[in-house]
């Protein structure tokens, strides 16, 4: 239980989470390094401390890196000097192996790779510069030594941490991407939704409404929009506050839903008005729909003192041919809604 809530105490954080991925693959990376390192080292005759600052890179600075990150104000702006500082500490060792060509290129190559997929070029600009820094003052002090040779012992070395990592590397960068896929499409449908109901909005509505006529345009059938609106809904909201009349649009949402299938698409069009679209749906099944929900709200009881009813005014139009857009379907429905409201309100008009 402790531990779930320290979970969720540290995703409340933000860069937690990327210190903890950071830390796998840093804890990872050192370990595969350490040993075409240590290898090309002991080739070269480096003295023992050498080997013992390898150890130390290795297996203790992943974990100081961490509680690093972990504990600073901002962790994800100290991950990053931590990355920084992993170029640093790879060009360094670059130098102290003389330039070994492969475990040299490759070390280079997934340092700068992985600043790239961590921050973008920004930080591996960064990362980059402080690498050949390091590198420089580190190989000047070293005499500048070259070593073009690569042993049989050194390249068996360097071969894990080439497959390894590069699929490790592969695999984080695929569950990211599948996250951010699943968090698009979860913000690409709240997009679509009303704020305030759950139903859709009127971009959604359009979009539908417009994938429907060209539907049409290439295949027989018929299709209708029902345009809704609560009548006296503006004196509700004068009498009784925007509280009661966000709960009386909330109900009549909810009677859509009810009324409506599930390849229909009802939505609010703005303020107290509705449209439901009906694929697939003659101008006749579209007023027993039509009806369904004048009934359903004729149930529902007046507001509490007053007597004023919660009531419809609904408007039908069927797709013609002639409605080449949206807006005129729209306007189709909208003026069967004024014509109901004409006559008297609480009825059902199409054309």
């Amino acid at each position: 239980m402790k531990r779930f809530e320290q979970q969720k105490a540290n995703d409340k954080v933000p860069g937690l989470r990327f210190v903890q991925r950071m830390y796998l693959m840093r804890l990872l990376g050192t370990f595969l390094c350490f040993f075409p390192i240590l290898s090309v080292l002991g080739e070269s005759g480096r003295p023992f401390w050498l080997h013992g600052l390898l150890a130390v890179n290795a297996f203790i600075w992943p974990t100081l890196a961490w509680l690093r990150a972990k504990n600073a104000r901002t962790p994800l702006v100290a991950e990053h000097q931590n990355l920084v500082i992993d170029a640093a500490a790879g060009g360094f060792w670059i130098a102290m192996m003389a330039l070994n060509p492969l475990p040299s290129v490759v070390i280079a190559t997934i340092l700068l790779a992985d600043r790239l997929a961590a921050g973008g070029v920004v930080l591996m600009r960064k990362a980059a510069l402080m690498m050949l820094c390091t590198f420089a003052i580190s190989w000047l002090a070293m005499g500048m030594e070259i070593q073009t040779s690569v042993s049989q012992r050194t390249m068996f070395a360097t071969l894990p941490l080439i497959a390894v990592y590069v699929l490790a590397l592969c695999v984080l960068t695929d569950i990211l991407a599948v996250k951010l896929r699943r968090k698009s499409h979860e913000l690409e449908r709240i997009a679509m939704k009303d704020p305030l109901l759950d139903i859709a909005n009127r971009r959604l509505l359009e979009k539908r409404i417009a994938w429907e006529l060209s539907r049409l345009q290439n295949a027989c059938g018929d299709s209708a929009l029902v345009f809704i609106d609560l009548d006296n809904f503006k004196d509700v909201n004068d009498r009784f506050g925007h509280k009661v009349g966000d709960a009386l649009l909330d109900t009549v949402s909810q009677i859509l839903h009810a009324a409506t299938r599930s390849s229909d698409t009802p939505a609010r069009l703005g303020g107290d008005e509705f449209v439901i679209l009906l694929p697939d749906t003659s101008q006749e099944e579209a007023m027993i729909i039509a009806h369904r929900i004048l009934e359903a709200t004729a149930v529902i009881a007046s507001l509490p003192e007053s007597d004023l009813p919660l009531t419809l005014s609904i408007g039908v139009a069927s797709a013609r041919p002639e409605m080449e857009d949206v807006a005129a379907w729209l306007k189709s429905a909208d003026d069967a809604l004024y014509e109901a409201k004409r006559r008297g309100k609480n009825q059902i008009f199409a054309h």
